[in-house]
């Protein structure tokens, strides 16, 4: 059995975990810095600005990534309960008046001194442990739908509800897949999935309907060349972007949509940047670097010795994976647009944290457990 020590000696899963976060962080400074610049010369004064937050959050995200693997694993499964609590605080601080500022229509920041960022993306760890833990009970039944399957529905139903009124839809379409994906790796039926997948896909629909600007995002997708000047804009920029990246790609600083043309080029649409400056080389090298960590993480789980544990593991590799697909597929014109990062690379304090976190805690898994006796007190605890 592979174990985990205080002082740990990497194994080559999490040897293999770790560079490939690394990578794709180092990826995501020079890409930032690149397509960032002249925005934060021109708007800011400082052509430093965007890649100096990215910075200060990649070395907190390290240092926080480096204490987790020292620390006794059942604080880390004691901190799941709080950790929804304290999300589901700030997420419900949306009902008071001055508690989140406005950017772009949208409600997503806590305007709140010395604790910004987006809580939406502090959600995608806080469901996974929760579901990780409650799905694994010994006295869960997840062939009864009211005591093993309901509970988990609520749970992500209350926190998706929070985030749509803070104007957020992507975030639930990624909890949606996550939550639904677990439940099944669990053993509900597939008719129960089914269902939820159409009462969800309906529910999207009078979402999209309800929100003009929404529908507008659907209509683009289906048809940018349509609205050329208006929320097709985005979208065909990016086109253009890889259209001149061509094989190779034009050169690390000489992209040309970054200039005002890509809007939010350094955050949801930074893979565009990537492929007009480094190609279509530079595209499938960060594309390989999603396939091989979700392999891993699939392979982490598979390995671990509770159920408790391979939950977690299997949310986790999940939620890297799909935002991953779901953010270059938007940029790739196969999704309408979603404000959503790509994982590791796009600039973002919160979603680089997050993301180093759940990346930290699969190392973690991947290292094993710190002794047989824990093996049997995870056994007594009903994670398994």
């Amino acid at each position: 059995m592979s174990t985990i020590s205080a002082n740990p000696r990497f194994n080559w899963q999490q040897q293999r975990v770790m560079l490939v976060v690394l990578l794709l962080t180092v990826m995501g400074l020079i890409a930032i810095y690149a397509a960032s610049s002249l925005k934060g010369q021109q708007q800011f004064g400082d052509e430093f600005l965007f890649l100096r937050k990215q910075v200060g959050a990649t070395v907190v995200g390290f240092i926080a990534f480096a204490l987790i693997q020292w620390l006794p694993w059942r604080w880390i499964e004691g901190s799941t309960l709080p950790l929804l609590g304290f999300t589901l605080l700030v997420l419900s601080l949306i009902f008071i008046p001055g508690m989140y500022v406005k950017i772009g229509g949208a409600s997503r920041w806590l305007n709140i001194p010395f604790i910004g960022g987006q809580p939406s993306e502090l959600t995608k760890l806080a469901l996974v442990m929760f579901l990780a833990r409650n799905l694994s009970r010994q006295s869960n039944d997840i062939h009864n739908f009211f005591s093993g399957v309901l509970p988990n529905i609520l749970i992500f139903a209350v926190i998706a509800g929070l985030l749509l009124l803070q104007r957020d839809l992507g975030t639930p379409v990624l909890l949606f897949a996550v939550t639904f994906s677990m439940l099944f790796a669990a053993g509900v039926t597939r008719k129960f999935v089914l269902t939820a997948l159409s009462g969800f896909v309906g529910g999207i629909g009078i979402a999209v309907i309800l929100e003009p600007y929404r529908m507008a995002r659907v209509m683009s997708f289906l048809d940018p060349w349509s609205q050329v000047k208006g929320s097709g804009f985005q979208i065909i920029q990016s086109f253009v972007a890889f259209q001149n990246g061509g094989l190779f790609g034009v050169g690390l600083g000489e992209s040309k949509q970054k200039l005002f043309f890509l809007p939010e080029a350094h955050t949801d649409f930074i893979l565009a940047v990537i492929g007009e400056e480094s190609g279509l080389l530079g595209v499938l090298l960060v594309c390989a670097a999603f396939v091989y960590l979700s392999f891993l993480g699939f392979q982490i789980a598979q390995g671990q010795p509770t159920s408790h544990r391979r939950f977690l593991a299997f949310g986790l590799t999940l939620t890297i994976a799909i935002q991953a697909c779901i953010n270059i597929g938007v940029c790739m014109g196969l999704l309408p647009t979603k404000g959503m990062t790509l994982p590791f690379v796009s600039s973002g304090n919160s979603s680089l944290l997050v993301f180093l976190l759940i990346s930290a805690i699969l190392t973690k898994l991947a290292g094993g457990l710190s002794s047989t006796a824990e093996v049997d007190v995870a056994h007594a605890g009903g994670h398994d």
